[in-house]
């Protein structure tokens, strides 16, 4: 079914327990989980990675993907740090090039249109669009660094669609490219270019099967290379690798790939172990191994090895040999990339293809060790849903690409009654149970943009108003109030905000029953009334002192490319707001936009950020699976998370991939008198990843018990995971997992969870079938 709820014990179906009392099992804590909503019914549909660029001076690399959407990750912290929506065209290929006056790097963007962008990291914004003059460029590649000299522009050679290769530069302190000249121009389509010889030459190739190498400075043709086994039947070349010992690898059209002396031209060797076309070549920083990829899925590595030629003038002392493949993809591999992290991390070999993952293996250890998949939710949608009542049930929001969808939840019998008469009768409790639905959910509106795809959305806590940024522009909308039970869907009108806001591409946007803020590309804030739109106030970026701001290590490389304001949180009663960046969380009081406190910083990146229902407390939690929990008075971290550190960060990284969601109970927990005593003692938290979620008592300590898995090794039968135990039921720091991909786990009620999955297999459905398919045994 679409949507439904499942029960759960609760702490309400049994008597009140002293907190040393309290141990695993059904009832024995105020879980504040009682009916879960598992829904299905939004929509989700990745699009294909073409391009992967690692960044040459940081443990960092950008992911192009078709639908013009790039993301920034860090591989040392296994998280993307940062989203970029570009223009609704195909990106062709990504480049980064070194800025000698700051000396930083840049990344630059080809689109299917002819042109050429930079990806504004920074801003969040694709800008400095121009023509390339050649049509397509197909391949976008940056001369070695080692060769850019001080106060000299890095160039950038172009491979187009009219057979020409361009040189553009990168000029230290101005924006975009600038075309230099027309190097060459050659026959047929352009598909790949590679800077060779130490970047005195350049090795291009097309259409029309041939290898060319041109001199860089005169451009020159020193050496053509048929790449076809036979002149009757031409190929095309896909894709071009220049190894440091001056060897050129080619992947075509025939699944071959092959290792060519550039000196003379001569085939060193030719493997055709792929069966289909290879699109994506990589190599390892030294040239001692080649990875290959295409159409057939599956990605393989070619390894030199020292021969045994006899010691003659003429004989090579190496040759190439192929070795191994993986095939951890299931549709056609587009892109690949050899991030090296140092000595002591080694290098990661990246791919990406159809089928939207992101796979990461060891490049030194291919053969040794499993890929492993760096998200299971590639390319989520941007979710949020309102905490529902009797007389207003919960609306979910779901933004992707061009469309924002609107549904309302829906409701079913009493699930703590339900628990309750289910505990009498079984041991265990009613964990699982089905409860009856007496509304189906409802789709209200959905609502397209025109000409842009949306960067941000949000959705006030009423769900009366529905906000988004596209590159284009910020729109607000106002959904007229209809009865629950009324089956006439509410009238969507759009908003007239003013210019200062409807002209802006805000890079996050978050709103309230009453204002809508944005964050803009030069990291100040701007609050908008609802729903008059008219400017309510500004604020500009917090001041941070220089050595706040040295960024120069490895493991804060991301905030160089991070946005001053790069997420907004507002909190459910409208006071307060939360604008997460480079230099960590700071809070602004609204509706004025004043600061509030103190900058509240961690060691790694913020992935996830909440305000409890009240605006008491903020939580956060970073990269490295920590939970971090704020008095918002006075900007400290409250006792419990101090207290239980070590435990939630244990709790949270049993979760598959990095923690991406935080939700607090909106039950009233400051009411009572302990409660104002001690901010946490009656907060409840749900953390979610793309694969579970943990729950957390804030009155409780963590429980360690079964997490510290020390069960029984010697055991015929496979150990059941102890976060799967039925004893750890109604434990404090309890893991669930789920088995479909969590996109998004919120609540929605004092007792309710809302969690959005979907099967991957019926995502893959939804994309196109590969062009090639494996047969076991052919």
């Amino acid at each position: 079914m679409p949507a439904g709820k499942r029960g759960r014990p609760s702490a309400a179906t049994a008597g009140p327990q002293d907190e040393s009392a309290a141990g695993p099992g059904p009832g024995s804590t105020a879980s504040g989980i009682v009916a879960l909503h598992r829904s299905r019914m939004f929509d989700w549909k990745p699009s294909a990675v073409v391009a992967i660029a690692p960044c040459p001076g940081a443990p960092l690399f950008a992911v192009g993907y078709e639908c013009g959407r790039l993301e920034l990750w860090d591989m040392l912290q296994l998280v993307c740090t940062q989203t970029v929506i570009g223009p609704p065209l195909e990106l062709t290929s990504l480049a980064w090039a070194l800025d000698t006056v700051s000396n930083t790097w840049r990344t630059f963007a080809a689109f299917l249109d002819g042109t050429l962008a930079e990806v504004v990291w920074r801003q969040g914004a694709v800008a400095h669009s121009q023509d390339s003059y050649g049509g397509v460029v197909w391949s976008l590649v940056a001369s070695p660094a080692s060769v850019v000299k001080p106060g000299f522009a890095h160039v950038l050679a172009a491979a187009c669609d009219d057979g020409s290769v361009r040189l553009f530069g990168c000029e230290g302190g101005e924006p975009g490219l600038v075309l230099e000249r027309v190097l060459a121009r050659l026959e047929g389509r352009l598909l790949c270019a590679t800077w060779h010889a130490g970047g005195t030459a350049l090795a291009v190739a097309g259409s029309k099967g041939n290898i060319h190498v041109l001199d860089a400075v005169t451009g020159h043709e020193r050496v053509r290379i048929t790449a076809a086994a036979a002149t009757m039947r031409p190929v095309t070349v896909w894709r071009l690798l220049s190894l440091p010992d001056g060897t050129l690898v080619s992947g075509d059209s025939d699944g071959a790939v092959q290792m060519w002396d550039s000196r003379f031209g001569t085939l060193l060797h030719r493997f055709t172990q792929h069966k289909a076309d290879v699109l994506a070549l990589a190599a390892t920083e030294d040239g001692s191994c080649v990875f290959a990829a295409g159409v057939d899925s599956q990605v393989a590595q070619f390894a030199r090895v020292t021969g045994g030629g006899g010691g003659g003038v003429f004989s090579r002392a190496e040759t190439w040999t192929y070795t191994h493949y993986k095939r951890p993809h299931t549709h056609d591999v587009r892109a690949l990339g050899v991030l090296p992290l140092g000595a002591d991390r080694g290098a990661v070999l990246l791919s990406g293809g159809v089928d939207a993952q992101l796979i990461a293996y060891p490049a030194q250890a291919f053969l040794h060790e499993h890929p492993s998949r760096l998200s299971k939710c590639p390319q989520r949608p941007i979710c949020q849903a309102t905490v529902g009542a009797p007389a207003a049930p919960s609306r979910l929001l779901v933004a992707q690409q061009d469309t924002l969808d609107v549904w309302q939840l829906a409701s079913a019998s009493s699930a703590a009654a339900a628990a309750g008469a289910a505990v009498r009768h079984h041991e265990q409790g009613p964990e699982g149970e089905p409860l009856e639905l007496l509304t189906a959910p409802r789709h209200l509106a959905r609502i397209k943009v025109k000409g842009a795809r949306v960067a941000a959305a949000a959705m006030s806590p009423s769900g009366a108003f529905v906000a988004c940024s596209t590159p284009l522009g910020t729109r607000a909308y106002r959904l007229e109030s209809a009865a629950a039970a009324s089956a006439a869907a509410p009238a969507v009108t759009r908003l007239k905000l003013a210019s200062a806001a409807a002209s802006e591409a805000a890079v996050a946007v978050a709103a309230t029953d009453s204002h809508l803020v944005l964050a803009l590309h030069n990291g100040s804030l701007l609050s908008c009334e609802l729903p008059s739109g008219a400017v309510a106030a500004r604020a500009p970026v917090r001041p941070v002192s220089p050595a706040e701001a040295d960024w120069s290590a490895d493991a804060q490389a991301w905030r160089n490319h991070c946005p001053p304001a790069a997420s907004l949180v507002a909190s459910a009663d409208g006071s307060l707001l939360a604008a997460v960046g480079c230099h960590g969380i700071s809070l602004h009081r609204l509706p004025g936009l004043e600061p509030h406190g103190r900058l509240l910083r961690a060691d790694g990146a913020f992935t996830a950020v909440a305000f409890s229902h009240d605006g008491r407390l903020i939580a956060a939690t970073t990269s490295a699976c920590q939970l971090l929990l704020w008095d918002t008075v006075d900007c400290r971290q409250v006792q419990w998370c101090l207290d239980n550190a070590e435990a939630a960060t244990a709790a949270i990284a049993r979760l598959p991939g990095a923690p991406t969601a935080i939700s607090f109970n909106p039950a009233a927990a400051g009411a009572s008198a302990a409660a104002a005593a001690a901010p946490a003692a009656a907060y409840r938290v749900v953390v979610n990843s793309n694969g579970g979620m943990v729950h957390f008592d804030l009155s409780r300590p963590v429980a360690e018990t079964y997490l510290t898995g020390k069960e029984a090794r010697r055991q015929r039968r496979r150990p059941v995971p102890v976060e799967d135990r039925p004893e750890s039921r109604g434990s404090n720091g309890r893991v669930i997992r789920t088995a479909h991909p969590a996109v998004w786990v919120g609540h929605v009620g004092p007792a309710e969870l809302l969690l959005l999955e979907k099967p991957w297999e019926k995502v893959l459905a939804e994309l196109p079938p590969p062009l090639y398919l494996h047969r076991y045994g052919n």
